[in-house]
């Protein structure tokens, strides 16, 4: 594919704003000058994973619904870093299959990039809960919403660009991609009960055998 002229010199680290105010375009152009940068990826997931925790532990008084002692690193990791990771595999196992142009690594640029919307307005709003009453809690939750709508159609933007879909095409794939996903997450949670199966039965055997 030509390089789009005007764009080729533009740094990586700018194409996710600009992809956000254009997405179709900021994909094409993304793709056509290979600005796709794994650094990218990993900054912008390790960005997901701080805005949530500080959406957990720094939302204003009136507005925070979590307990501080229930807040785990881990936990939010898992929720995080993993389901971005799933969702990814997910998709390229499905395109793959479907012919699909994308590689691992463009998917993984198409989900980073619609999670900008989301980091940044989390953030925000993270912020305004401290000046927010409960009452107005409402407008703060509205534009979360829409940052998440704004994320998919980046994501299905980038999705029908990279794999060369038609629109119907790409509404079948993503079907299919979170069918995968259930099953890859019924699959884990299930692998997750047997080991801790496992553990327990160990434990209690160690156990005997030393107190038996």
């Amino acid at each position: 594919m030509k390089k789009r002229t005007g764009f080729d010199t533009m740094s990586p680290y700018l194409y996710p704003f600009y992809i956000c105010r254009h997405p179709k375009d900021g994909f094409l152009e993304l793709k056509a000058n290979k600005k796709g940068s794994p650094t990218i990826v990993v900054i912008t997931v390790a960005l997901w994973l701080f805005v949530e925790l500080f959406y957990r532990a720094a939302t204003g008084f009136d507005m925070n619904q979590f307990n501080a002692d229930d807040m785990s690193l881990l936990r939010t990791a898992v929720v995080t870093v993993a389901m971005f990771l799933m969702v990814c595999i997910s998709n390229w196992c499905i395109c793959t299959l479907m012919e699909g142009k994308g590689k691992l690594l463009d998917i993984c640029v198409v989900g980073a990039n619609a999670l900008v919307p989301y980091i940044f307005v989390r953030f925000l709003t993270t912020i305004l809960s401290w000046v927010f009453t409960g009452d107005e809690q409402v407008f703060l939750n509205y534009a979360v919403i829409v940052a998440e709508l704004w994320g998919v159609l980046i994501a299905f933007s980038g999705l029908q660009e990279i794999h060369e879909y038609t629109f119907l095409k790409t509404i079948y794939a993503i079907g299919l991609t979170i069918v995968c996903l259930i099953i890859m997450f019924f699959i884990v949670l299930m692998l997750l009960i047997l080991f801790e199966q496992l553990y327990f039965f160990i434990t209690t055997v160690v156990f005997e055998l030393r107190y038996g």
